[in-house]
């Protein structure tokens, strides 16, 4: 399986899931690492806009398609599952994240975006043994459309 990545492109290399253990995530606590990644390009794109800030748009960004192993353990998050309004509730989403990842019991955990409920983010723990098994196959340079910048 494939899963997508748009970051800075200076941390194009970094898997490891740093990032979000240093500032934490919706899925995720500060203190405990996590890698994001979208199902596809498009929901990656649209999951890094929400949290762009104006004088973000000069940054450069890379895409990344990061190679997951199909035998690896997964669960999965479905919204029938979760309780009601649990994309209004980060404490409810962080814990849920948090168990996977100190549970260790799955590499990846796929949930529903907040932003499009029929598409998915895939969750990677950087503790599970497997973590090693999964590899930066592509990098491009990624540009959003400065359209999406015309806000004021």
């Amino acid at each position: 399986m494939t899963g997508y990545r748009i970051c800075n492109s200076n941390y194009e290399d970094d898997i490891s899931g740093y990032g979000a253990k240093r500032y934490g995530g919706r899925w995720n606590s500060p203190g405990l690492p996590m890698l994001y990644l979208g199902q596809h390009v498009s929901l990656c794109a649209l999951e890094l806009l929400v949290h762009l800030r104006q004088n973000d748009k000069s940054t450069p960004f890379s895409l990344l398609y990061i190679h997951i192993p199909d035998k690896v353990p997964t669960l999965s998050l479905h919204v029938t599952k979760l309780k009601k309004n649990w994309d209004q509730d980060i404490a409810y989403c962080q814990y849920m994240g948090d168990e996977f990842i100190k549970e260790k019991n799955a590499l990846l955990l796929q949930v529903p975006s907040v932003l499009v409920p029929e598409e998915f983010n895939f969750l990677l723990n950087p503790l599970h043994p497997d973590m090693k098994k999964v590899k930066i196959i592509k990098k491009t340079r990624f540009q959003f459309d400065k359209r999406l910048f015309s806000f004021s």
